[in-house]
């Protein structure tokens, strides 16, 4: 096993991310360095799918993208996200929840990272309009997947989401086919 230095933990902040050793995903979850676990080829098939869907239309997908939290050692990465002020292209690598339009998290069962509760109140707290969480299809086959789309509101004075509507992603596929005809 290969392993590399990393500075001390309590100095880690948002900025230190990329300079990071290559070929692992990280977070800083309330200042804790979390290394992701590598995900599957299905996860990767579907996220792939998903972006190039919202990207054919027309709009600014992109994998991996960073959102910050209200402060500099907080920081979790969406599978896809939907960027409506895109920055500079040789600006920070990560953007606030005010950036985004929409994320999405596949879920990993190699990684259960909180998709239906943790990670769902933290990109509601930074006030993103849209969450979608990608999971298994209810047959489990490889080529579909299970999309359940969420909504930001407002109950007693916090930003939540309520879920909207769950549909297989090839439903959502060609709804958004139709859409761009």
């Amino acid at each position: 096993m290969t392993g590399f230095n990393l500075p001390p933990v309590g100095d880690l902040d948002v900025e230190d991310l990329p300079a990071l050793p290559k070929g692992y995903h990280y977070e800083l979850r309330e200042g804790n360095l979390v290394i992701l676990a590598p995900v599957t080829f299905w996860h990767k098939s579907i996220s792939r799918r998903v972006m190039l869907m919202l990207f054919g239309a027309g709009l600014d997908a992109f994998q991996d993208l960073g959102v910050v939290g209200d402060r500099p050692r907080d920081c979790r990465f969406a599978d896809i996200g939907v960027v409506v002020d895109r920055p500079r292209l040789d600006s920070r690598p990560n953007l606030p929840g005010s950036a985004y339009l929409l994320v999405v998290e596949v879920v990993s069962p190699n990684s259960p990272n909180g998709e239906y509760t943790h990670k769902l109140d933290w990109y509601a707290q930074r006030g993103i309009p849209e969450y979608w969480v990608v999971d298994r299809a209810p047959d489990g086959a490889d080529d579909d997947a299970l999309v359940l789309i969420h909504r930001l509101g407002s109950f007693a004075g916090e930003s939540v989401y309520g879920r909207e509507r769950t549909l297989l992603l090839s439903d959502l596929e060609a709804e958004y086919r139709k859409k761009g005809a």
